[in-house]
């Protein structure tokens, strides 16, 4: 019964997401794997991490983040410099296109927070964020190695 409940939820969630997809055609054009895609979000979170740090939240070496970065700088999305408060450091921050891919992705969102989800009722909109953070909560508390997407 609850396995069969669940595929329900996961198949309206991906009609939900299917019939979403076209409001974020304007940034299809940023052609990133989803290695590249995950260090813009920890960048995005935290404004400012070092490489180390970033390495250690996508439980990658140092050389396999440098790899990811060299590619990510040489297309404008991440800007790397030397760490004004050790000079042995390096820290990454958004670049120009990671900017502003984020800022595409704030419209977009509030777009869609307009047009869907404002027309849940309060009580609705509780329920959801319950539920998702009872999930997000068991998620976070059983996940071991892999990439760290939660933090």
């Amino acid at each position: 019964m609850k396995i069969n409940k669940m595929k329900s939820i996961f198949a309206k969630l991906d009609e939900i997401n299917y019939a979403l997809l076209y409001h974020y055609e304007e940034i299809t054009g940023h052609s990133l794997t989803p290695k590249q895609a995950l260090v813009l979000e920890h960048v995005h979170r935290h404004s400012t991490l070092t490489v180390s740090e970033l390495a250690n939240k996508m439980k990658v070496s140092s050389g396999a983040i440098s790899q990811l970065l060299t590619k990510l700088e040489q297309q404008e999305y991440i800007v790397r410099s030397i760490n004004p408060n050790s000079r042995r450091e390096i820290v990454v921050t958004l670049g120009e296109k990671g900017t502003g891919l984020y800022q595409a992705y704030e419209k977009i969102d509030q777009k869609i927070v307009e047009q869907y989800f404002s027309k849940l009722s309060p009580k609705v909109i509780v329920q959801l964020e319950s539920a998702v953070n009872e999930l997000h909560a068991i998620v976070r508390s059983e996940k071991e190695g892999g990439v760290d997407g939660l933090d």
